[in-house]
């Protein structure tokens, strides 16, 4: 869960708030060397803030602290005059014959931090990000100190299911490399410590399977969301020699009932598109297809293919409410109504339609946006939380800013709001296409997801198994294909055209 400070442009704050974010980022995970570093870069920035943001009044800035399993993150974010980073490039050799340091700031935050990002939004201001690594063990640390593996009891069909616990930690690590070596998707299951730390803090909980020698051969997680009561069912590994056995009926099992009786509302699943297996066992175990992401994870090579994926990993969302939906009155725009429609009927909702009302802007012109960047996968999300008229300027903006450092953008639109057609055709109108459904994403509610790559994706390496799924993926083609170089969001055409 994000943690937010809102403090005064005084410079009585700027001690304070690195003192704060030094002892914060330790008790996220970070050594002291790094967290003095990171506390120094926000030292620098919450500086700038104060000393040039409001030259001529008093007012009031934020600061949001952002942590997951792998990564910290702190976003500074003002409403102070506008600026221009371009204009404040770093020269040394400027620096030192003139004593002109423009731009030294961003240079120096650059070097104490592993990414920084510094995002326009206009008349809603600016956001600093300073994102830190959290370091750990590897798991080699421990294969190392440890090198025989103990016997893999590969005939026993006897095995103790048993929730995981922080103990667990390095059995998990090690079980991660002998299935899948090092082309397991989530690197931090590689770092013991990471795992013992998600556990600890109840950011995810999950189930291992042992031999009757105790012998780790199993494992299932649900990681939960920081912003809503739903559960991504996204670790799973079952040893080579123990397959086929109902290990991972059993573990998904013990993962729901769990997961009910801790209240949530829906678990899902992220499928990767280079093969079906995943979806397959998805669908076996009444996950739904909800949405296609395109290229969401970079290219790799997959334990067990021959060869290199040969493009960035798309991923099917796979669904299973634990909570019955009942009526829902979504704002569906017009081009995806049929297919949203089939997609709510499968999750067992009955979709009655809203009094609908021409496609108007909202009678706010700015939308309010909240920027989740992935730094090293190199995709972000952006979530609407109040619609604009502004919001493909707002976009494209935020494009702008990162340029170069993510490979596709996504828009979550709440589409129980009555302006989400509205701002699916801007978003249209800039080369974004469908996504899907994202059901209870954000505070529970439903959300349209729109997607723009910025790479090209060859539809051929796109696995997909369900009717649902082959249906996105037909109808996300064909939108791809109609979209014109005019349309795409890195040469906008006129917003309002239509």
């Amino acid at each position: 869960m994000d943690l937010h400070l809102q403090l005064q442009n005084h410079p009585s704050v700027i001690g304070p708030t690195a003192d704060f974010a030094y002892k914060w980022a330790l008790n996220a995970g970070l050594s002291e060397e790094r967290a003095l570093a990171l506390s120094l870069a926000v030292t620098e920035v919450v500086t700038d803030v104060v000393r040039f943001a409001f030259p001529r009044h008093e007012e009031s800035f934020d600061v949001t602290f952002r942590r997951d399993i792998s990564t910290v993150e702190i976003i500074i974010a003002e409403q102070g005059e506008p600026f221009d980073p371009s204009r404040y490039v770093y020269d040394a050799e400027r620096a030192r014959k003139e004593g002109n340091f423009d731009g030294a700031g961003f240079t120096v935050m650059k070097h104490f931090v592993d990414d920084f990002a510094f995002l326009n939004k206009g008349r809603n201001g600016k956001e600093f990000r300073l994102v830190q690594e959290i370091e750990a063990t590897h798991v080699s640390e421990l294969l190392r100190r440890d090198p025989q593996p103990a016997p893999s009891e590969n005939g026993t069909r006897e095995y103790d299911l048993q929730p995981i616990t922080p103990d667990d930690a390095g059995d998990v690590a090690k079980l991660i490399y002998r299935t899948y070596g090092y082309t397991y998707a989530k690197e931090e299951l590689y770092y013991p410590e990471k795992i013992r730390r998600a556990l600890r803090e109840d950011e995810k909980f999950g189930v291992i399977a042992r031999t009757p020698s105790g012998r780790a051969v199993g494992m299932f997680a649900v990681l939960k969301s920081t912003d809503s009561n739903i559960g991504e069912v996204g670790e799973a590994v079952v040893d080579v020699d123990h397959r086929r056995r109902g290990l991972m009926t059993r573990m998904l099992e013990m993962l729901i009932e769990e997961a009910e009786a801790r209240g949530m509302s829906t678990v899902f699943g992220e499928a990767v598109t280079v093969h079906d297996i995943s979806q397959r066992v998805n669908q076996h175990f009444q996950m739904e297809s909800t949405a296609l992401l395109l290229g969401i994870f970079p290219a790799q090579r997959f334990h067990g293919l021959v060869g290199d994926y040969p493009q960035p990993i798309s991923v099917i969302i796979d669904m299973r409410p634990l909570q019955p939906y009942d009526v829902v009155r979504p704002f569906l725009p017009l081009p995806y109504a049929p297919l949203l429609q089939d997609i709510y009927e499968t999750l067992g909702a009955t979709v009655e339609s809203p009094d609908m009302e021409p496609v108007t802007p909202p009678p706010g012109s700015e939308a309010v946006i909240d920027a989740r960047i992935s730094y090293r996968f190199r995709h972000m999300v952006l979530v609407v939380q109040e619609p604009g008229a502004d919001i493909a300027a707002q976009v494209q903006q935020t494009i702008d800013d990162v340029s170069g450092d993510v490979i596709v953008v996504m828009v979550d639109i709440p589409i129980d709001d009555p302006h989400t057609p509205f701002l699916v055709h801007q978003l249209r109108e800039h080369g974004f296409v469908l996504s899907g459904l994202m059901p209870r994403f954000h505070q529970s509610r439903d959300y349209l997801r729109m997607q723009l790559p910025l790479v090209e994706l060859d539809f051929d390496h796109i696995i997909v198994h369900s009717d649902l799924s082959h249906d996105l993926k037909s109808l996300i083609q064909q939108e791809l294909a109609c979209t014109t170089p005019e349309m795409e969001m890195s040469s906008p055409s006129n917003s309002t055209a239509t």
